[in-house]
């Protein structure tokens, strides 16, 4: 299958990515094009996949600074069509825009995403390498938490270091003698001052959240808990590892 990336430039495709938001996600939340057409004029980028003339994917993201002052690239969004997620395209616009930021002389791209999503974060820790010190809650809401079922929106800020990261990946072997945290959803919080950690994550939170929403609920609580008490004690995330679903973090004061 042809993928092409490139920017996106025409009113028609500024269109297509609302109706891929839409269809990916719903209106809620869509960025509509007067905004994507003013970011992608004005230092940021709007960059698609397309199949032919078809768009089935694209990212968006544009200047920021983090909290002391250096400029950064803060990718917003990130959608690809249902039917094409298994092609490999959410990566390959990752690392495209990866290229751009670097011709900004940029060297850190930021952007969140739901750390209970194992696919999510095979690509952005593994394969891309990032890394995440930073757990945020609830960021789009629903106020107050709880309310009709809807879980809170929790998410990882994940940090892409383009030319060096701050931190190192552990050997298999350091991984596989070290301790994971919350095997069970009753386990207790209790951070260990271990080198290296492991912490779990459901194999399929999205069925979880349609078939079995309690527990959806518990573990997004549970693993809330953990993950800040982890960054806290200076742990920081630097691997997912997809067979047995789980969270490599490393410690920042080893």
């Amino acid at each position: 299958m042809q993928i092409d990336i490139r920017p996106v430039t025409t009113y028609a495709e500024y269109r297509a990515c609302e109706q891929l938001q839409q269809l990916v996600w719903g209106d809620e939340f869509v960025v509509p094009l007067n905004l994507l057409t003013t970011v992608q004029r004005n230092g940021g980028l709007v960059l698609g996949a397309f199949k032919g003339d078809e768009l089935v994917g694209f990212v968006f993201g544009f200047l920021a600074r983090t909290a002391d002052g250096r400029l950064k690239h803060a990718s917003h969004m990130a959608a690809v069509h249902p039917d094409l997620r298994d092609a490999r395209i959410g990566e390959r616009l990752k690392r495209a825009q990866r290229e751009f930021v670097l011709a900004q002389d940029l060297e850190l791209m930021t952007w969140t995403f739901d750390p209970l999503l194992a696919r999510n974060a095979h690509l952005n820790l593994h394969k891309l390498g990032t890394i995440s010190r930073t757990y945020l809650r609830n960021v789009y809401g629903p106020e107050p938490e709880l309310v009709d079922g809807i879980l809170p929106s929790d998410r990882f800020q994940v940090e892409w270091w383009l030319v060096h990261s701050p931190f190192a990946r552990p050997s298999a072997d350091q991984v596989a003698r070290s301790p994971l945290l919350n095997p069970t959803l009753d386990t207790p919080v209790q951070i260990t001052h271990e080198p290296v950690v492991r912490l779990a994550i459901p194999a399929d939170f999205a069925d979880l959240q349609q078939h079995d929403p309690a527990i959806a609920q518990a573990w997004r609580y549970h693993f809330r808990a953990w993950a800040e008490a982890a960054f806290a004690a200076g742990y920081v995330v630097v691997d997912f590892v997809r067979a047995e679903n789980y969270y490599v973090l490393v410690s920042a004061n080893a």
